[in-house]
């Protein structure tokens, strides 16, 4: 597979495709892979190279959103290290860049899984900042299943809440009661 990378990610990424066309209109845990590998036009031999069930391929989409969402708050903090408005805008025009996969990751159903694993791939980054006591995972868990809740909702139906008020409502959580309950310090 390294020897033609571009082969490879559009392979890859014709599963991932077909992934996501089905859960437009199917509940992601009734996907089979036979339904991945018809739509994507390979056979399942080639899946299995790639992926080890559905729900790896999931996590794999999971965690492309993580990396880019990762790289593009790190560009955006290079300036400074403080989480002003332009960080949770960029924060959230993260999750505006591919609605439909969004969508999906984040729907109701799906949505505990991600904000989970998000918050994991958080933690794991941030880490060195981050006291890990039981009290502080307790914090954590309540601000990002709030907030990613919040965002989910706003990004299916932005008349529920505006994007401005949503960005108040969370950079003031995040600042006045989230990072001083976690960070070391506190």
């Amino acid at each position: 597979m390294k020897k033609q990378p571009e082969v490879t990610d559009a392979t890859r990424e014709a599963f991932i495709e077909a992934f996501f066309k089905l859960a437009e209109i199917k509940n992601i845990h009734k996907i089979t892979i036979r339904e991945i590998t018809n739509l994507a036009g390979y056979n399942r031999t080639t899946f299995y190279r790639y992926f080890k069930d559905v729900f790896s391929l999931m996590e794999y989409a999971e965690d492309e959103f993580f990396q880019s969402t990762r790289k593009t708050l790190t560009e955006q903090r290079k300036g400074g290290n403080t989480y002003d408005r332009q960080f949770f805008e960029t924060f959230i025009n993260c999750f505006r860049k591919n609605p439909q996969r969004i969508s999906i990751l984040m729907s109701e159903k799906n949505r505990s899984h991600f904000i989970r694993r998000m918050r994991e791939n958080v933690t794991d980054n941030l880490g060195s900042q981050i006291a890990d006591t039981p009290k502080k995972r307790v914090v954590m868990d309540m601000f990002f299943f709030g907030v990613f809740s919040a965002i989910a909702i706003n990004l299916q139906n932005t008349e529920t809440l505006s994007t401005e008020d949503l960005l108040d409502i969370i950079q003031k959580l995040f600042n006045d009661w989230y990072w001083p309950q976690v960070t070391k310090e506190a």
